[in-house]
């Protein structure tokens, strides 16, 4: 497994083939706070059945990096909006990742599953809509093993989603 992670086309294929299935329909909160996600996917050595991968992404305030000596005041950054450039507002996220164990914890809870990747996304999505979960988005992965690469592209897609706003 160690080769795959320096194999980029395979990243890049991973990356590519992962299904932000639902995001989060509350949207991102201006200050700090929690995003939680459920990943699942099919077992690498059993494909019949499926790894579940539930944890939450700790996301920053919105950060200002300046273009130059001409960095916008507290003043400009908290009650005038119109004098910063959008493009120059970022994001920090960070979440736990784990590597080939089964693990549980407040942050991060890796389960193995003996039904389908298919039928356990579906199980996943029905037991969120019945609970009227809506902070928590959900992914599918082409190969859980990655599942920080499938974490990465949630995040892109949620931060392409805030920024283009």
């Amino acid at each position: 497994m160690a080769d795959e992670w320096q194999d980029l086309e395979f990243l890049r294929h991973v990356f590519d083939e992962t299904r932000v299935v639902r995001k989060p329909m509350i949207g991102i909160i201006t200050g700090y706070h929690v995003l939680p996600y459920i990943l699942v996917g099919p077992e690498h050595d059993q494909p019949g059945h499926s790894v579940e991968v539930r944890g939450r992404i700790k996301v920053s305030p919105r950060l200002v990096i300046a273009a130059g000596n001409d960095a916008p005041t507290y003043g400009e950054l908290f009650r005038e909006t119109e004098l910063m450039d959008h493009r120059l507002v970022a994001r920090v996220f960070s979440f736990r990742y784990a590597s080939r164990v089964s693990l549980e914890s407040e942050e991060l809870r890796i389960r193995r599953h003996q039904r389908d990747a298919g039928g356990h996304l579906e199980r996943v999505l029905e037991e969120l809509s019945q609970r009227e979960v809506i902070n928590t988005g959900v992914i599918a992965s082409p190969d859980v093993r990655f599942y920080p690469v499938s974490v990465d592209r949630f995040i892109r897609e949620i931060l392409d989603q805030e920024f283009r706003e």
